[in-house]
């Protein structure tokens, strides 16, 4: 064989060695779904969806809820994680949540990083309908930004609130828990409040074409997953079981400030004229679909969906004055309103706030600024 042709057949070798090389290993750990097999799922769920379990993964929690009254000494939860991570304990294997959670670890492909999360079983209970905004704390692993949650008659933290604060984490390099986009604020109409600031992403935030970030506040949860690829089903409202009323809801009543930010601007970052505006709304809507899967509204049909059953829609608006102003809106059924759907938990609530009405498309002025407090839902 000439030099040329082994040059030849040595590149080719390389090449193809090159070609069989491992892909890197996985590095990421998440739960990705977690679930519960019964035989008579009504015995121990209100209803068969509620075996899905609803994921806090900021708070690192997994909840099922169940009906007063379960046995929690030995069930055996099942979990979809990140493929290629490993669970422990073991994943099916069976514990007691009769005295509180049970601590899962997951692990990623390439052994680098390690999430717990608490699984746990809670009683069912209703919707809250008051939000003092009293309880916070920062997120769980890097400590970056607040999460809210109500509290049931026992103490356990609902973990009914989430934002969009999560997305903020990928982009918003070195920012204080205080400087992203919902922060607490010390001066409420009573005690503390919350403050919703529509913020610049900076550099990284172009680079993703998401050159703002509203601020907001919902009953539901966050998906971070999909954050920067789907920001529209990130939002979802209304997801998880305390969101589920037993009461007919009437009026949405609370206390607000509004002040818009200077410039309103685009996706592509262009000057948009006119003056940014806030929004405060809820929304009752039936949270299973014909077929029986469960069902939540995200940003692509928080208002529109044809599964809504009532709106009750303060703004948007635009400037506030003289501090605090009251707010009280009654809930608009625009759908037949069901009992036995009622009685069935089949329906579920999202009470959502934002600093720009604008802001799932990226467009907002930043500096925008909406405080909330002492937020209620009057039920019948």
């Amino acid at each position: 064989m000439s030099k040329l042709n082994l040059l030849i057949f040595a590149a080719a070798c390389s090449l193809l060695t090159s070609c069989f090389k491992d892909e890197p290993l996985n590095a990421e750990c998440d739960i990705e779904m977690a679930y519960l097999h019964a035989d008579n799922p009504l015995e121990m769920f209100v209803k068969p969806t509620d075996s899905i379990a609803t994921t806090n993964e900021a708070a690192r929690t997994v909840i099922f809820s169940v009906r007063k009254g379960t046995d929690l000494t030995a069930l055996a939860p099942q979990f979809h994680i990140t493929e290629g991570a490993t669970i422990s304990p073991d994943n099916g294997s069976t514990h007691d949540f009769s005295q509180g959670g049970v601590s899962y670890t997951v692990t990623s492909e390439d052994g680098s990083w390690h999430k717990t999360y608490n699984v746990r079983f809670d009683e069912k209970t209703s919707a809250a309908t008051y939000f003092s905004f009293e309880n916070f704390f920062l997120e769980s692993g890097k400590k970056r930004y607040y999460i809210w949650t109500d509290k049931t008659e026992d103490g356990t933290d609902m973990l009914n609130w989430a934002s969009g604060n999560g997305g903020f984490a990928i982009v918003g390099g070195k920012a204080t828990p205080e400087e992203y986009p919902t922060a607490p604020f010390d001066n409420g109409y009573e005690g503390k409040a919350v403050k919703l600031t529509t913020r610049s992403t900076g550099e990284a935030g172009k680079i993703f074409k998401m050159p703002i970030a509203a601020g907001n506040l919902f009953t539901g949860s966050f998906n971070t997953n999909v954050a920067t690829k789907r920001p529209l089903e990130a939002t979802h409202f209304g997801d998880g079981p305390y969101c589920v009323v037993s009461k007919k809801p009437i009026v949405l009543t609370g206390y607000y400030q509004y002040t818009p930010g200077n410039t309103i601007t685009n996706k592509a970052g262009e000057v948009v004229p006119g003056i940014d505006q806030g929004d405060i709304y809820a929304v009752l809507f039936r949270n299973t679909k014909a077929d029986g899967t469960p069902f939540y509204l995200d940003g692509s049909n928080v208002k529109t969906s044809d599964q809504i059953v009532a709106l009750a829609l303060v703004g948007p608006f635009d400037k506030t004055e003289g501090g605090w102003q009251k707010f009280s809106e009654n809930f608009k059924y625009i759908a037949n309103f069901d009992p036995q759907v009622l009685a069935n938990g089949g329906y579920s609530m999202a009470v959502v706030f934002t600093s720009s009405t604008g802001g799932a498309e990226f467009v907002g002025a930043v500096g925008s600024e909406l405080l909330i407090d002492e937020v209620k839902v009057i039920m019948e």
